[in-house]
């Protein structure tokens, strides 16, 4: 073990010196190395992908048969008790706590090869939540899913924001408010505007039940109106690189017991490299 050698002034002024020794390797690495990826993306190959090149190019993918029609079935029972529980609350947040169906969404694997080719193998979760928009809900405004500001050529050293949301609809027809968004507002150096007016070249989004939309967070999008008489059920799992904080702590005791048992890609997800 390496040592190392701190020369100072004492109180009288004269120099003194201290033998300081490292840290045990275990106290300087909170965490298990097995955890972290080897390769940070997946190569040149992943560059030319077709669905790599549409989410840079447009800024959102819509992956079919992601999940499967009884897991629709399960995650509409699931948020059905999450919703008798929080009567009129709109937004759920720590999805994961709430029941453990909701785990499912997690790695989803259509999604996770996609997740991989364009965002990397250092990924975490950002936030897991449910939006409950029932019968009535005005339009939505546009928005972007974080404060930082955008800038399509970068800065000298580092990244542009870059958190990507995935989106499972449980049951959304048009009467319930499609997902509005402006394809390639993802790159614009300027926040989306005030209100819902329409752009001439936003598209409204009508996802089927098991499909999943994968789209950057800094996409110009919203929610349409819920002019029907159903409630519009959205499951929603947000993932950025491992060494961005994330919004939610994942100290509950579902995503513990998930960490406990899951696989080294799993703990990473839930922030298992939490300090380096």
């Amino acid at each position: 073990m390496l040592a190392m050698i701190v020369r100072h002034r004492d109180d009288s002024g004269m120099t003194a010196t201290t033998d300081v020794k490292p840290q045990a390797a275990a106290q300087r690495q909170p965490y298990d190395r097995a955890e972290v990826p080897t390769a940070l993306g997946l190569g040149p190959a992943a560059f030319q992908d077709p669905d790599v090149q549409r989410f840079l190019h447009q800024g959102y993918l819509v992956i079919d048969q992601a999940i499967d029609q009884d897991t629709v079935i399960a995650l509409r029972s699931a948020l059905d008790g999450v919703a008798s529980r929080r009567p009129g609350q709109e937004i759920i947040h720590s999805l994961l706590e709430e029941d453990d169906r909701f785990a499912t969404l997690l790695e989803v694997p259509a999604v996770m090869s996609r997740l991989t080719a364009i965002l990397g193998t250092c990924m975490q979760l950002h936030s897991a939540t449910a939006r409950i928009t029932t019968s009535g809900h005005p339009d939505q405004d546009w928005h972007r899913d974080g404060p930082w500001p955008m800038d399509p050529v970068g800065v000298p050293y580092g990244g542009i924001p870059a958190q990507i949301n995935c989106g499972f609809y449980l049951d959304i027809e048009p009467e319930m408010g499609a997902f509005v968004c402006l394809p390639g507002s993802h790159r614009a150096p300027f926040r989306p505007p005030k209100g819902h007016a329409p752009f001439p070249d936003e598209i409204h989004l009508v996802p089927r039940p098991g499909q999943a939309v994968l789209f950057d967070g800094w996409l110009f999008h919203r929610g349409g109106a819920n002019r029907s008489n159903g409630v519009r059920r959205t499951c929603l799992m947000c993932y950025q690189h491992a060494w961005m904080k994330s919004r939610e702590r994942f100290d509950g005791p579902r995503v513990a017991q998930l960490r406990a048992t899951g696989t080294a890609r799993t703990r990473l997800l839930l922030g298992g490299v939490s300090s380096w």
